[in-house]
């Protein structure tokens, strides 16, 4: 399945590391660079999520593709499981012809027919048995799935090799704050820290 776009429509409330935790993997006691550490945790947490194709803390996912594919493989896995953030949306854009307007509208299709498996990894969305998706315009953008990933709420939830990871990467932005050092070629992000990420992979699917 190939999707036009993927986008956060809910950010994360908060990132896999504090920055307490941060300024103590830097060894860092003094608060002058706090804001600075705040937006490099954020930039290697951006910079994991891409690499690994997970989503972290909780945040709202929103994929739009061309038209309805035979089942949504949704990216950034895990999908939430439990609690408030479970809900799935699926719009798509009416065909005008079958629909008697003039122009194309947007329509929320009804949760009764398609089922989500939240357990699958990535996460699947497929009609109910014997159903088939409506009929609708094929159109750049025109159906969308809105879905709520990651590992919880909290940065805490995130695992350890992956947060760790991320303690690495801000260690290495923050000590080296050049694209390429002096005197040297460019370098690659250290072998450690892809080793960590490596693990939090799985089969076929990265």
């Amino acid at each position: 399945m190939k999707y036009r776009s993927l986008t956060v429509a809910t950010q994360p409330a908060v990132e896999p590391v504090t920055l307490a935790e941060a300024k103590q993997h830097l060894r860092v006691d003094i608060s002058d660079d706090d804001t600075y550490i705040g937006a490099l945790i954020t930039a290697a947490r951006q910079w994991v999520e891409e690499y690994i194709d997970r989503a972290l803390v909780s945040q709202q996912l929103t994929m739009r593709l061309d038209s309805f594919p035979y089942e949504f493989e949704l990216p950034r896995p895990p999908m939430a499981s439990s609690g408030t953030l479970t809900a799935t949306t699926i719009t798509y854009t009416l065909d005008p012809g079958g629909s008697g307007t003039a122009t194309p509208t947007t329509t929320t299709l009804s949760a009764s027919t398609y089922r989500v498996d939240r357990e699958d990894t990535p996460g699947r969305i497929r009609t109910v048995y014997g159903g088939t998706w409506p009929s609708h315009l094929s159109d750049p953008n025109a159906v969308a799935v809105t879905w709520w990933a990651g590992y919880g709420a909290e940065g805490s939830n995130v695992p350890a090799a992956i947060r760790h990871a991320i303690l690495m990467l801000v260690g290495h932005m923050y000590e080296q704050r050049l694209a390429v050092l002096t005197g040297s070629i460019s370098k690659e992000i250290e072998f450690g820290v892809k080793a960590l990420l490596d693990s939090q992979k799985w089969g076929s699917y990265r």
